[in-house]
C-alpha cells in the first residue's frame, strides 16, 4: 500500500509539472501513457513534445527528442529525434495535415515543414517517415521513407525510399530507392532505382537508370556495380556481373552467360566489354580452321567494338567471345576425338583513309579453353582440359573482298588430364602431378574468318 501511494505521488508530481510546462512551451521531460487519450499529456497529446516517452500501448505526440518506447506503436506528428522502439510500428509525420484544406496543406509545406527522423527507429512490423531520414531504421517488416534517406535501412521484407538514398538498404525481399542510390542495396528478390546508381546492387534482379564508370563522360564519377541473376540498366558505364545482363547503352563491363546491349552514343567515348557465352550487341565473326589436334574447328564469336566513335585511334579494337566446336573424323587418324570450348580474344584492325584498305588486316591475341572428349558422341566426364593461348595474324586477299580474311596463328598448349594422353609428336613434353598428367607443346592454326 505504501509503495502504491509513493507511485501515485510521483505520478501526480510529474503530471502537474508537465501541465505547468504545457502552458508555457508544450514540452514535457517525461511522458507516460496507457493509450493516446489516457496519458500525462491529457486528452490532446498531439500538442505536446517529449524528451522521454513510455507508452504501454500506443503513443501519440507532436515530437519526441531523446527516447520513446511503445509496446504497440508510436506516432509523432512533426518530427522524431533519438531512439524510438515499437512492438508493431513507428510513424513520423502521420496526421501532420489532418483536418487541413488543400490550401492550408500547401501553405504548411511551403513554409518549410518537414516531418523528419533524426536518429533510429526499431519496430516489429513497420517504420514510416513522411519526409526524410537521417539515421537508422530497423524492422521485421517494411521501412518506408517518403523523402530521402541518409543512413541505414534494415528490413525483414522491404525498404522503400521515394527520393534519393545515401547509405545502405538491406532487405529480405526487396529495396527501392526511386530517385537515385548512392551506396549499397542488397536483397533476395530485387533492387531498383530509376535514377543514378553510385555504388552496389546485390540481389536476384537489379535495375538502375544510370550506372557510371571509367568510360563515362565524367570519368571522375564513382564506378557502379550490379551483382545478381538478372541485371538491367538504361545507361551502363560500370559493371554488371550475372547470368543475364541487359543495357540499352553500354560503355562499361558485362560478365555473364548472356549479355544484351547497345553501344553508347556520346562522341569520342569508348564502348564497353562484354564477357560471356552469348553477347548480343555490336559485332562478331565466324571462322573455320584447322589445328595440329583437330582438322575441323568451327568458331562463332560475339562481342564489342570498343572504339568505333574515336576517330583519332590508329586501330579499331574489338573484344570477342568465341564458342568453339572441334571434331576429328575417325577415318583420318583412326580416332574420334571431339571438343567444345570457349575463348576470349582481342583484335586490332588497321584503319586507313585509302579506299578499301581500312580493316584490311588484323592481329589478335587471346586464350581458348577446350574440353576434349575421346569418343564420338560421348562426353568425357574426367578431367580433360586444354588451355591454348595464341597469337594470330589475318588479312584480306584483295581490297574488294569486304568480309573474308585468311589467318594463321601460333599457340602453346597445356593439356591437364587424368584420361589417356593426346597423341602429340611435335616437341611434346609432359609431367605427372599426383594422378594427373600435364602435357605441353607448341601448336598452330590456319583458316578463314568471316567478319
Amino acid at each position: 500500500m505504501r509503495s502504491a501511494v509513493i507511485l501515485l505521488a510521483v505520478y501526480l508530481i510529474v503530471y502537474y509539472e508537465a501541465a505547468a510546462q504545457r502552458k508555457v512551451r508544450f514540452v514535457r521531460t517525461v511522458q507516460f501513457s496507457l493509450t493516446p487519450g489516457l496519458s500525462t499529456n491529457g486528452m490532446h497529446p498531439g500538442g505536446y513534445s517529449n524528451y522521454f516517452s513510455l507508452n504501454f500501448t500506443s503513443g501519440y505526440s507532436a515530437a519526441n527528442y531523446l527516447l520513446e518506447i511503445g509496446v504497440v506503436s508510436n506516432l509523432n506528428e512533426n518530427e522524431t529525434h533519438g531512439l524510438q522502439f515499437a512492438g508493431i510500428a513507428n510513424l513520423t509525420g502521420a496526421n501532420a495535415f489532418k483536418g487541413m484544406s488543400p490550401k492550408e496543406r500547401d501553405t504548411k509545406i511551403k513554409s518549410g515543414f518537414e516531418a523528419n527522423l533524426s536518429g533510429a527507429q526499431f519496430s516489429g512490423i513497420a517504420n514510416v517517415v513522411l519526409n526524410n531520414v537521417f539515421g537508422w531504421q530497423t524492422t521485421g517488416g517494411v521501412n518506408v521513407v517518403k523523402g530521402a534517406l541518409q543512413g541505414l535501412q534494415l528490413a525483414g521484407i522491404s525498404n522503400t525510399v521515394y527520393k534519393y538514398t545515401f547509405g545502405i538498404q538491406l532487405a529480405g525481399a526487396y529495396n527501392v530507392s526511386v530517385a537515385s542510390m548512392d551506396g549499397l542495396q542488397a536483397a533476395t528478390l530485387f533492387n531498383i532505382t530509376q535514377g543514378e546508381l553510385y555504388g552496389i546492387q546485390l540481389g536476384g534482379y537489379n535495375k538502375a537508370g544510370v550506372m557510371e564508370g571509367k568510360n563515362s563522360y565524367d570519368i571522375k564519377a564513382p564506378t557502379a556495380l550490379q551483382l545478381g541473376i538478372i541485371n538491367q540498366a538504361v545507361k551502363m558505364n560500370g559493371f554488371q556481373v550475372g547470368i543475364v545482363n541487359m543495357a540499352k547503352r553500354m560503355q562499361g563491363t558485362q560478365i555473364g552467360l548472356i549479355n544484351i546491349y547497345h553501344n553508347g552514343t556520346v562522341a569520342q567515348t569508348r564502348d564497353g566489354t562484354s564477357i560471356g557465352l552469348i553477347n548480343i550487341g555490336s559485332g562478331g565473326y565466324g571462322a573455320i580452321y584447322a589445328t595440329e589436334i583437330f582438322y575441323t574447328n568451327i568458331e562463332i564469336a560475339t562481342g564489342t567494338i570498343k572504339n568505333s566513335r574515336i576517330t583519332s585511334d590508329a586501330k579499331e579494337i574489338q573484344f570477342q567471345n568465341a564458342l568453339i566446336y572441334s571434331n576429328e573424323p575417325g577415318f583420318i587418324r583412326r580416332r574420334q576425338q571431339w571438343a567444345f570450348g570457349y575463348g576470349i580474344k582481342k583484335l586490332y584492325f588497321n584503319r586507313s583513309t585509302q579506299p578499301g584498305m581500312g580493316k584490311f588486316r588484323f592481329i589478335s591475341y587471346g586464350i581458348d579453353w577446350m574440353h576434349i572428349n575421346h569418343e564420338h558422341g560421348k562426353l568425357t566426364r574426367e578431367l580433360s582440359l586444354l588451355t591454348r593461348p595464341q597469337l594470330a595474324f589475318g588479312s584480306k586477299l584483295h581490297p574488294k573482298i569486304k568480309s573474308i580474311y585468311l589467318f594463321a596463328a601460333v599457340s602453346y598448349n597445356f593439356y591437364w588430364t587424368d584420361t589417356p594422353p593426346l597423341d602429340i609428336s611435335f616437341l611434346e613434353s609432359s609431367t605427372r602431378i599426383h594422378k594427373e598428367l600435364l602435357q605441353m607443346w607448341p601448336g598452330f592454326s590456319a583458316g578463314v574468318q568471316i567478319q
